[in-house]
C-alpha cells in the first residue's frame, strides 16, 4: 500500500523505492502531505512493498483506504482516496470518487461529472470556486486568480490517489484558501519498463479505452499515458467525448539532484450545454433535452518541472515551474431575445428588447416568431422557439505561468526537533473573454448575422511568499504558519454593445493579504491523534465580474476572507478500526454581493457575513484485520452534519411574484440558510475482499433537502431556477477479479443501480442527477 500522507505540517517521512533495481535502491526523504508531494508527487510516493514508512523519532505512517491508519503530529483534518479505494469502488467519474470524503458535497450536472461542482464544510460549490484545485502541485482552475472555475479535472485514469486538506497547513497553497485544497496525484514513472491496457463498454454507449507504458533505469524512468472516453450525457440526445495524454520523466541528476518533467493535453467534444429545465418540462420528464444544438469544447495543454537539490539530509530547494493554456467555448441555444443572466433586475432591464440583429455583422435578424420572452407557466415549448432564436457564444481563453521555488528543512532550533517549508510563488495569467450573439441555433463566431456582443482582457499578476514551521515537544506539536498574497488584476474593454463604453478603458486594483494559521496536535494518547488549528482564508474578487470598466459607481473590491476553525480527533483503538471527527466553523467575511443587495449603485459591493459550523465523520473497519483473517469484510463511513449554515448580515434580495421576472419588492435574507448547503450528507460502504482474488462493494450515498435560493424558497419557481431540491439517495455497486497469473483484473460498476431519478441543481434551471450507469471492463498489465 502506498505510503499516503494526509498531513498539513511538514515533518519527514522516508520511504524505500521499490521501482528502482537492487543497486540503486536508496532512503528518500519526502515531505508530509502535500508540502513536498505537491511539488514532487508525480514519482515521490512510490509503492512500498511493505506499505510502511518511518517518521524520524515518531511512529509509523500507513494507509488503509480512506483514512490513515497512524497520522501523529497533523493538526487538521484531511482524507486520501487512494489506489485501493479507487479499485475497489470502481468509480464512474471523479465526482462518484470523491462524494465519500467527509464534509465534501459534489453536485453532478452531466454524466462525466466534467462541469465539477465541490462545496466544502457548506459553502458554495458551483464551479468548485471556493477549493483549490491540484494536479500534482501545480494549480488546474483556467485561471486560479481571475477565474477559478473547474471545468477541468485529473481523469480518473492518471489518477494515483486524490489528496484533501481542510485544516491550517493549507496557508502553504493558494490562493484559494477558504474550503480546502484537493490534490490529484498522478501515477509516478516506471523505473523498468511495463505498463498496461483497461479496455471498459457499457450501457448508454459508453465506452472506454486507456492504456500506460513505462520504462527506466538507474538513470530515471518515464510513463506515457493515453484514453479516450465517450458516452451518453445525461439528458437525451446529449454526449461526451474526452481525450487525454500525458508524458511524464524522471532523471536522477546524481546523488542530490533530480529533474522531473510532465507534459499534458487534454481534449472535451461535448453535446451538452448549461442550460437546465423549466419545471413544467422537468416534471413530465427530467431526462429530456430542448437544447440539442448546445456544445461545450475545452482544450487544454499543459507543462511541469520539478528541479529538487538536497544540499544535505536535512535540507532540500524544490523549485517548480508550470504552465497551462487553456480554449474553452459554449454554444448555447436560445427560447427568446430576453438574456437574464442573473445579474439583478436592472441589468435584466437593460438587456430586454437587445435584438441579434441591432448587433449582426450584416444586418441579418431573427426568423419571425421569436418571442420577446417565455411565459413559462404555459407549455408554449422550447421546442417551438429553439429554431427561432439563435444562440450565444462564449468563447474564451486562459493562460498562465509562474514558478515556485520552495524550502525544506529539518532543524533544531529553539532547541526542538522542527521542519520548515518556506516558499515564494510569481504567477501570472491571462485571459481573453468574448460573448457573440448568433441568428441561428448552430451559428459559430464567423456565420453571417453573428455580432460580437463584448470582448474583454484580464491581466493578473501575483506574488505569494509563505513559511511554516513544525515544532516538537515531547507529546505535542505546534505549526504557526503565515501566507502573504499580493496580486494586481486589471480588466479592459475591447467592445461592449450593452454599454456606451468607449474601447480601451481599463479598471484596476491592487490587493495585499496577510494569512496566518496555527496548528495544534496531541499525540500522547494511545492510539489517538488530538488537534486543532486556525487559519484565514482568501478567494479573490473576480475581475470580470468585480472590475467592470466604465461602471461609474465603481468602488474597490476587496477579497472575500474567512476564519477556519477546527478541532477534531483521530482514534485507531485496534488494528483495522479508523475513526476521525472533526468540529468545525467557517466565519465569512467581506462576501461579495450584488450592490443593490445592500444599496449600492456599483454591480458589485462587499458587504456579505455568513456563518457556517457542523461536525464530520469518518470511520473504516476491517473485520478480517480484527481477526487476523485473510478475508477481509469491511465497512465505511463518513457523515457530516452541517447545522449552521447562514447569512449573518443584512442582504436585500428580489422577491419576485410566481411567474413574474421582475420586481420593486425585495427582502432580508439575514438568517436565512445559504443555498446549496445540504444539512446532513452521508456516504456508507459494505465491502467484502477474498484475499487477492477477488472483492465486491455495495454504497450507499444521501444528500438532504436544499435551498437554491437566499430567500429559501418551498416552491419550485415555473422557470426551474428556485425552489427545494428534495434529498435523495443513490446506491452503486462494483466487482473485481484478478487473474495473477495472467495479470489480468475484470470488473464490473454500477452507479445509482435503482436508476432514481433526483434532482441535483437548478443553477440555470432543473436538472436531472445522472440516470442508471452500468459498465464492465478488463485492465491487462504487463
Amino acid at each position: 500500500m502506498a505510503v499516503v500522507l494526509s498531513s498539513t505540517p511538514l515533518f519527514i517521512l522516508k520511504t524505500m523505492d521499490t521501482t528502482m533495481t537492487s543497486s540503486k535502491k536508496t532512503s528518500r526523504r519526502l515531505s508530509s502531505g502535500l508540502a513536498l508531494a505537491c511539488l514532487s508527487s508525480f514519482g515521490a510516493a512510490q509503492e512500498t512493498a511493505s506499505g510502511r514508512g518511518a517518521i524520524s523519532a515518531l511512529p509509523a505512517v500507513t494507509v488503509t483506504g480512506t483514512l490513515p491508519d497512524r497520522l501523529e503530529a497533523v493538526p487538521g483534518s484531511s482524507a486520501v482516496v487512494g489506489a485501493r479505494q479507487l479499485e475497489a469502488e470502481r468509480p464512474y467519474s471523479v465526482r462518484e470518487a470523491l462524494q465519500a470524503v467527509p464534509g465534501l458535497h459534489v453536485v453532478g450536472e452531466d454524466a462525466f461529472g466534467l462541469n465539477l461542482n465541490i462545496g466544502i464544510r457548506g459553502l458554495d460549490p458551483r464551479r468548485t470556486s471556493r477549493t483549490l484545485l491540484l494536479e500534482d502541485g501545480m494549480p488546474i482552475h483556467l485561471a486560479p486568480y481571475s477565474d477559478p472555475t473547474a471545468h477541468y479535472h485529473t481523469p480518473l485514469e492518471r489518477i494515483e490517489r486524490v489528496e484533501v486538506i481542510k485544516g491550517s497547513g493549507q496557508i502553504v497553497h493558494g490562493p484559494q484558501t477558504v474550503g480546502g485544497v484537493i490534490n490529484f496525484v498522478t501515477r509516478p514513472v516506471r523505473r523498468s519498463f511495463g505498463g498496461e491496457v483497461d479496455l471498459s463498454v457499457g450501457d448508454r454507449n459508453f465506452s472506454r479505452a486507456a492504456g500506460a507504458v513505462g520504462s527506466g533505469g538507474d538513470w530515471g524512468g518515464w510513463l506515457a499515458e493515453a484514453a479516450l472516453r465517450r458516452g451518453n450525457g445525461s439528458r437525451d440526445g446529449s454526449f461526451h467525448r474526452i481525450r487525454d495524454a500525458s508524458l511524464k520523466t524522471e532523471f536522477d541528476l546524481g546523488d542530490k539532484q533530480s529533474l522531473r518533467l510532465k507534459f499534458g493535453y487534454y481534449e472535451e467534444d461535448s453535446k451538452f450545454g448549461e442550460a437546465g429545465l423549466d419545471q413544467a418540462r422537468y416534471d413530465a420528464d427530467p431526462y429530456q433535452n430542448a437544447f440539442r444544438n448546445d456544445v461545450f469544447e475545452l482544450e487544454r495543454t499543459a507543462f511541469q518541472a520539478v528541479h529538487s537539490f538536497d544540499f544535505s539530509d536535512t535540507t532540500r530547494l524544490a523549485t517548480q515551474v508550470y504552465y497551462q493554456k487553456t480554449d474553452r467555448a459554449s454554444y448555447r441555444q436560445l427560447d427568446a431575445i430576453v438574456e437574464a443572466d442573473a445579474d439583478g433586475v436592472e441589468a435584466e432591464k437593460e438587456r430586454e428588447g437587445l435584438r441579434f440583429d441591432e448587433v449582426g455583422t450584416d444586418g441579418a435578424g431573427l426568423v419571425a416568431g421569436c418571442p420577446e420572452d417565455i411565459d413559462y407557466t404555459v407549455p408554449n415549448g422550447f421546442e417551438q422557439f429553439a429554431s427561432l432564436c439563435g444562440n450565444q457564444m462564449r468563447p474564451r481563453s486562459y493562460e498562465f505561468y509562474g514558478i515556485e521555488p520552495r524550502l525544506e528543512m529539518q532543524h533544531g532550533a529553539f532547541g526542538l526537533r522542527s521542519e520548515l517549508v518556506a516558499g515564494v510563488r510569481l504567477h501570472h495569467e491571462k485571459v481573453n473573454r468574448k460573448r457573440y450573439n448568433g441568428a441561428t441555433p448552430t451559428a459559430r463566431e464567423h456565420s453571417p448575422g453573428t455580432g460580437l456582443r463584448d470582448e474583454f482582457d484580464i491581466e493578473t499578476d501575483a506574488v505569494a511568499a509563505y513559511v511554516q514551521n513544525t515544532f516538537y515537544a515531547g507529546n505535542w506539536s505546534f505549526t504557526p504558519g503565515v501566507r502573504y498574497e499580493s496580486y494586481r488584476q486589471k480588466n479592459r474593454i475591447t467592445q461592449d454593445e450593452f454599454a456606451p463604453v468607449t474601447p480601451g478603458i481599463e479598471t484596476s486594483q491592487r490587493n495585499n493579504e496577510l494569512l496566518p494559521g496555527f496548528g495544534l496536535t496531541y499525540f500522547g494518547l494511545a492510539d489517538t491523534t488530538l488537534f486543532a488549528g486556525i487559519h484565514r482564508g482568501i478567494a479573490p474578487p473576480r475581475p470580470d465580474a468585480n472590475l467592470p470598466p466604465g461602471d461609474a459607481d465603481l468602488q474597490k473590491v476587496d477579497p472575500e476572507l474567512s476564519t477556519n476553525i477546527e478541532l477534531g480527533m483521530r482514534h485507531r483503538p485496534r488494528q483495522g478500526v479508523q475513526l476521525e471527527a472533526t468540529l468545525f466553523q467557517i466565519d465569512f467575511k467581506n462576501q461579495i454581493l450584488p450592490g443593490y443587495a445592500v444599496g449600492l449603485g456599483q454591480t458589485f459591493a462587499n458587504a456579505g457575513r455568513t456563518l457556517n459550523r457542523g461536525v464530520e465523520f469518518g470511520s473504516r473497519i476491517d473485520f478480517g484485520r480484527l481477526q487476523g483473517r485473510p478475508h477481509n469484510p469491511y465497512l465505511t463511513l463518513s457523515y457530516t452534519s452541517l447545522f449552521t449554515a447562514r447569512f449573518d448580515s443584512d442582504l436585500l434580495t428580489p422577491d419576485f411574484a410566481p411567474g413574474e421576472d421582475e420586481t420593486t419588492v425585495f427582502a432580508n435574507a439575514r438568517g436565512k440558510r445559504l443555498p446549496y448547503a445540504p444539512r446532513h450528507l452521508l456516504s456508507a460502504g459494505l465491502g467484502y475482499e477474498h484475499g487477492s482474488t477477488w472483492d465486491a462493494r455495495i454504497g450507499l450515498t444521501h444528500v438532504s433537502e436544499q435551498y437554491t435560493d437566499a430567500l429559501n424558497t418551498q416552491a419550485p419557481a415555473a422557470d426551474g431556477q428556485s425552489g427545494v431540491i428534495p434529498s435523495y439517495t443513490t446506491l452503486n455497486a462494483s466487482f473485481n477479479y484478478r487473474l495473477k497469473p495472467q495479470g489480468v483484473t475484470l470488473y464490473l460498476s454500477a452507479t445509482n443501480l435503482t436508476d432514481k431519478r433526483y434532482l441535483v441543481s437548478r443553477v440555470n434551471g432543473a436538472f436531472a442527477g445522472v440516470p442508471r450507469q452500468l459498465y464492465a471492463g478488463a485492465r491487462f498489465s504487463f
